[in-house]
């Protein structure tokens, strides 16, 4: 009844030549009955505004000064504009949030507009941003977050600040470091960093003195990359947030704020203190290897834009020259060797070289770009439920097939998860299969393909959870995706996905949204039928190094029948003969 009227209002509305307020007034109170702001909006905020500071109070309805919410749109999950009035005939104010990092916003806000009784309250109409400044937002309960993708390595650094000294003080002790600690159980310590300052001599408004900041996270736009911090032994608001602007084309100049707002880093030149930094060499990684004498030398990389290549018996140093920005330089280290292949080490991980013997003036080599697969900690046939913000679908991979595949009839559909292959290497999900067999026992749909393929590549056990890594090229996302699983009962297994590569703090088996960290959770159920030969197999990860022996085994019956006894078989059985 209520979709009726609606459509008979609508209909209505826009044949009729009445007046419009009549039609606006059923939408606004729709809207009303809606306005409800997200909790990554909600709580107390600090800005710094007109040169005063400004502590900003939001709710499920309404906002400080604002008053209550009557409107509201959203762009994206990350963008929400709100059409606020304080009360009935007050005049109406149109704010838009852009939500940067879980601890930082962007918002403009519209002067505020009043309108003629008989005008329709559109936003349209209330929401003209036109020369409004951009305002910064900062949490007063924020929730530091890793430091690595906003700032990560060890620096020399100069420094300018165009409003104490003119000049650039180059102290060779002033140091940045912001240095991540591998499996701390202080997981602070990987949420901040250190900015030591030194002063020079002759310049006044250089100081001594070390500042420890929290990072707040990060965010781009187009080619300037946004990072927001919190001075962890500051108490006065008005200098406690401050944020750092660093460009893509060339990151070895860093803006920073002087006040706790971003709106005056337009550019890295322009910042009210500027940082050139310089990389320093924190850790020496020792060579393993050696590399083939007759490599030693300067080379051309044709293969990246005719990089120049310094190769010693320990080193490789290619340096390459992009069109845009400044050049960059990676350098390997020889790490450990295997016949034609070596393991170099550079920054943030490890590379595999097989090298081709040099061919008079040539080298010729292969990178290893795709990960290899091992066993699955989790493997078998299971039936699943699934939620979450994106579920698997029914898809077909690699497009439209080439001829129309048989309509077959079924009757029992599942969703199905499996690792069945030889090595139990690769897991595949169908979020629709056919479970009926014919007389016989054999599959009745043999045409279909399953929807996901993704291949094992690690997975261990840290803070009570256990990981799993699994590559999908295919996916759009993130190749790489990171899953938390455990197991609930005999035949029960837990598994939530990941967003990206990483997985949150907060997410663990059963969770299944983005506050979390997570897309989707599933619940799987174990269901192997008789000519399926997928047994069940679960490891926790506690010890994912370990060579289980454990491994399928199909035994034939018939005249060219052979037993398989594995080798902690074999040992028992010499125990219980010893024993007779």
């Amino acid at each position: 009844m209520h979709i009726l009227l609606k459509f008979i209002l609508i209909a209505f509305c826009l044949a009729s030549s009445i007046n419009t307020r009549i039609c606006g007034s059923y939408e606004l109170n729709k809207a009303n009955t809606k306005c409800n702001i997200p909790l990554v909006i909600r709580g107390q905020w600090y800005s710094w505004e007109n040169g005063r500071s400004t502590t900003t109070e939001i709710d499920a309805t309404s906002m400080s000064k604002r008053g209550t919410c009557i409107r509201s749109m959203e762009e994206n999950q990350v963008n929400f504009t709100f059409v606020f009035q304080k009360s009935a005939g007050d005049c109406y104010t149109c704010v838009k949030f852009m939500v940067r990092t879980v601890n930082v916003l962007d918002k403009m806000e519209s002067v505020c507009m009043t309108l003629n009784p008989n005008e329709y309250e559109s936003p349209d109409k209330i929401c003209q941003f036109q020369d409004t400044q951009l305002n910064t937002l900062f949490s007063e309960n924020y929730i530091p977050v890793n430091c690595r993708s906003s700032l990560e390595g060890v620096w020399q650094f100069a420094y300018q600040n165009r409003f104490r000294f003119t000049g650039e003080c180059n102290n060779p002790e002033a140091q940045i470091k912001s240095c991540q600690t591998a499996g701390t159980q202080f997981l602070i310590t990987n949420q901040k960093f250190n900015i030591t300052y030194k002063k020079c001599p002759g310049m006044t408004g250089t100081f001594d003195g070390v500042v420890e900041y929290s990072c707040l996270g990060d965010w781009f736009v187009d080619k300037n990359h946004f990072f927001a911090v919190a001075n962890t032994k500051e108490s006065r608001k008005d200098e406690k947030y401050r944020c750092f602007l660093k460009n893509r084309d060339d990151d070895l100049y860093i803006g920073v704020s002087i006040t706790a707002e971003c709106n005056t880093l337009q550019t890295v030149e322009k910042s009210p203190e500027r940082l050139h930094i310089n990389p320093v060499k924190a850790e020496v990684v020792e060579a393993g290897c050696r590399l083939p004498q007759n490599y030693s030398g300067e080379w051309v990389n044709t293969a990246n834009m005719d990089a120049d290549v310094f190769i010693n018996e320990t080193h490789v140093i290619e340096t390459w020259y992009p069109d845009e920005a400044r050049f960059r330089r990676t350098i390997y280290v020889c790490r450990e060797q295997r016949g034609s292949r070596y393991m170099m080490a550079r920054l943030t991980d490890y590379v595999c070289f097989d090298f081709v013997p040099r061919h008079h003036n040539i080298i010729r080599y292969r990178r290893a770009k795709t990960p290899v697969p091992i066993r699955c900690p989790v493997a078998g046939k299971f039936n699943f439920t699934q939620k979450g913000d994106f579920l698997f679908e029914t898809r077909i991979l690699g497009g439209v097939t080439l001829s129309p595949r048989p309509q077959i009839t079924c009757k029992d559909r599942i969703s199905d998860f499996a690792a069945c292959d030889g090595d139990q290497k690769e897991i595949t999900i169908d979020e629709s299969f056919c479970l009926d067999v014919d007389h016989r026992g054999q599959p009745v749909d043999i045409y279909s393909d399953p929807d996901y393929r993704l291949q094992c590549i690690g997975y261990w056990k840290e803070n009570l959870k256990s990981y799993l890594m699994t590559y999908d090229p295919l996916d759009a996302a993130s190749m790489y995706r990171c899953w938390v699983y455990q197991r609930a009962d005999l035949n029960r297994v837990l598994m939530s996905q990941a967003i990206g590569s990483f997985c949150d703090l907060k997410q663990d088996a059963f969770s299944n949204n983005y506050t979390e960290g997570a897309t989707v959770a599933i619940e799987m159920t174990e269901y192997e039928r008789e000519r399926d030969q997928c047994p069940m197999y679960f490891d926790d990860g506690a010890n994912p190094w370990v060579h289980a022996d454990n491994y399928i085994q199909v035994f034939k019956y018939g005249r060219s029948s052979t037993l398989i006894i594995s080798s902690s078989m074999l040992s028992v059985a010499v125990l219980f003969t010893i024993l007779l």
